[in-house]
């Protein structure tokens, strides 16, 4: 059997190092390969997009499954604030321990495990098959769950190490439709921005037109191209990669032989796309 553990979580630096102890320990006796995303901190938009386009559209691309393989993801991104344990980000009526965590069995085989925090699981909730509410009965207090209950319900229902005190309710979560909007999801060391839309796409132009977009106070007027290298240098355009979410292609803002981030200021993931009239 062989057991994969895809790491998604706004905990990044010296936490991957706990993050792969704890893995290996959860894991035990069981060997397991581990692969490390870290994301932009409390920004589940990040942490979602990740799991679902860089995660799984890459386990998809290589086929199914096989019947040794064993894939998990934890798609975890909390919230919260330390100054007032997170109820401005969360709401007055959330558990002071935070958001439900769940294991979501999809319909590729793989499993993910993860908080119901805004759009953690977003972008996946077309491929739920079964979903299970995770309960830790160990009587722990702590703030930071992904590694210590987390990773050990992921090693439990992928049949790696059982773990007593992590049960398994059936339930499934509620995932709140989000904001519409256009924005952006990542970025590359090229400078190209990684854009996705909620709710609706109809502003892509048609292939060869151009639009005016603007993200914070920064516009370009952008043309609408076949490949990532279809246009001119130094000309931004707009265009779809191999990446893709849902089995739809992701589309990047590029611009040859320079930086998109840098053409429109260096944005945070979570910025808007505002389509100029």
């Amino acid at each position: 059997m062989k057991f994969r553990l895809v790491i998604v979580t706004d905990c990044g630096g010296s936490d991957r190092g706990r993050y792969e102890i704890a893995a290996q320990r959860c894991f035990a006796p069981q060997d397991v390969d581990i692969t490390f995303f870290a994301t932009r901190s409390m920004n589940t938009l990040h942490a979602g997009f990740t799991t679902a386009a860089h995660g799984l559209s890459t386990i998809d691309h290589l086929g199914p499954l096989k019947e040794e393989e064993r894939f998990g993801i934890l798609s975890n991104a909390a919230p919260r604030l330390s100054t007032n344990d997170g109820r401005q980000l969360r709401g007055q009526a959330r558990d002071k321990e935070g958001e439900e965590i769940y294991a979501l069995l999809l319909n590729n085989g793989v499993w993910v495990v993860g908080p119901n925090a805004s759009l953690n699981f977003y972008f996946l909730r077309k491929r739920i098959v079964e979903a299970y509410l995770v309960i830790d009965r160990s009587g722990m207090s702590t703030p930071f769950r992904s590694m210590e209950v987390m990773v050990p319900a992921l090693a439990k229902v992928l049949g790696a190490s059982d773990h007593e005190n992590i049960d398994l309710v059936p339930q499934w979560p509620s995932i709140p439709d989000p904001i519409p909007g256009t924005f952006v999801a990542d970025w590359d060391d090229h400078g190209n921005l990684y854009i996705v839309s909620i709710g609706s796409s109809d502003w892509l132009p048609g292939l060869g037109e151009g639009i005016a977009i603007r993200i914070g106070d920064r516009v370009a007027r952008v043309r609408h191209v076949d490949g990532i290298f279809a246009g001119q240098t130094g000309e931004p355009t707009i265009t779809k990669g191999s990446l893709k979410l849902n089995g739809q292609h992701v589309h990047y803002l590029v611009v040859v032989g320079s930086s998109a981030k840098k053409l429109f200021g260096n944005p945070d993931v979570g910025a808007e796309l505002i389509i100029e009239s």
